[in-house]
């Protein structure tokens, strides 16, 4: 995440058009679109999922013509994006594919719907994802006229609830996919890991327990693969939930910025405040400088403990460019460790922990102002 026609559309189409044709060194890939019955003038953003669950922008282009392009080092195993980001024009689903060395990734599109356009490339591992995709691709592209709709009508709202039952049928059907293709690959590892994220956030125990159950069945050094050991941290949480009155885990392994290893048992005796972020959360820009300001004030009544859900390198490339002024930690678990535990929806999410180590309040969201006022009153 990074992240997904009515009977998946082959459009057997030539590129006639000039600028709709990229040319690709030993070692890279390149991308060429072509689409039919969308506007020029869009931008187009292209990008991949990092092994440690970041994503990382490679390049934007513009519609013209019907065409975009791009050119990029293939790298193994990385799953690719398509994404147009001009939500409500386009749904907020992104194209996923895969690419080889020295391969021309054609994508082809009649509409837009990004989820749904053709990926042409003789790739083993794309071959293996759209095996998978065709049998939920119908369902993909009722989701994304869901969303436009409701997005038109300004009922974002009921979008999250009227999504569900799509969800739970693609969840089914991966389920189903996984079950009846066995044989490890790139691309079956990034279907495994989407399939176990989906289970845990809607607490499906029994869908966790037969993906555990595949799970066993898969060699150790897929296991111990950068995209295997996201897969066991989300199957295998590290805990019971987490509320107010439960006491608080100080045995939890978490890493510094230069990749040293603590435990949050050096905090043990202080009140804490736990503040779980991420450098792609907007509001967490607002929230970062208003905590900013209380620490200066010299009224916090709580030391601030900094938790990053981000991957390693995101963390590390935006802690460089929005440095804090506490403490801050990742557990290189994403948003399936620690923070899983306390059930929230997102980020900025807050813990208040006193000095016997009960976990007093957590709270999700903060409105401008008001942090310190909720703070005491936790305490």
């Amino acid at each position: 995440m990074l992240s997904n026609m009515k009977h998946w559309m082959l459009i057997i189409l030539a590129i006639v058009a000039a600028g709709c044709s990229v040319k690709n060194n030993e070692g890279s890939f390149a991308v060429s679109g072509k689409l039919k019955n969308v506007k020029d003038g869009y931008m187009i953003l292209f990008f991949k999922s990092n092994p440690d669950g970041s994503t990382a922008t490679i390049a934007v282009d513009t519609l013209k013509n019907g065409c975009f392009e791009f050119t990029a080092p293939a790298e193994k195993g990385v799953q690719y994006h398509i994404l147009a980001p001009h939500i409500g024009i386009f749904p907020s689903m992104s194209l996923d594919f895969y690419a080889e060395p020295g391969v021309e990734v054609e994508i082809y599109g009649k509409d837009y719907l990004t989820r749904n356009w053709e990926v042409q490339n003789a790739g083993k591992d794309q071959k293996i994802y759209q095996s998978y995709f065709e049998e939920v691709a119908d369902i993909f592209k009722d989701l994304q006229l869901l969303e436009l709709e409701c997005r038109r009508d300004e009922r974002s709202l009921d979008y999250l609830r009227l999504n569900k039952p799509y969800h739970a049928k693609i969840d089914s059907i991966r389920l189903d996919w996984l079950k009846s293709h066995r044989k490890v690959s790139e691309a079956w590892m990034d279907i495994m890991l989407e399939s176990a994220k989906s289970a845990a956030f809607s607490k499906d125990k029994a869908s966790l327990n037969e993906l555990q159950q595949i799970w066993k069945k898969v060699a150790p050094q897929h296991k111990d693969s950068p995209k295997g050991k996201q897969v066991s941290t989300v199957l295998y949480p590290d805990g019971e939930p987490l509320k107010a009155g439960d006491t608080f885990p100080y045995g939890t392994k978490v890493y510094d910025i230069d990749g040293n290893e603590h435990l949050l048992d050096e905090f043990k005796g202080k009140r804490l405040l736990l503040y779980f972020s991420s450098h792609a959360c907007k509001p967490c820009v607002g929230v970062k400088k208003e905590l900013e300001e209380i620490v200066r004030s010299g009224k916090c009544p709580v030391e601030i403990v900094g938790f990053n859900l981000d991957g390693e390198a995101s963390w590390k490339v935006g802690s460089k460019s929005r440095p804090v002024i506490w403490p801050e930690f990742n557990e290189l678990k994403g948003s399936f460790g620690l923070f899983r535990r306390f059930e929230t929806p997102g980020v900025p999410t807050f813990v208040v922990v006193s000095e016997d180590g009960i976990i007093l309040d957590v709270w999700t969201g903060a409105r401008a102002g008001k942090l310190l006022d909720r703070i005491n009153e936790a305490l």
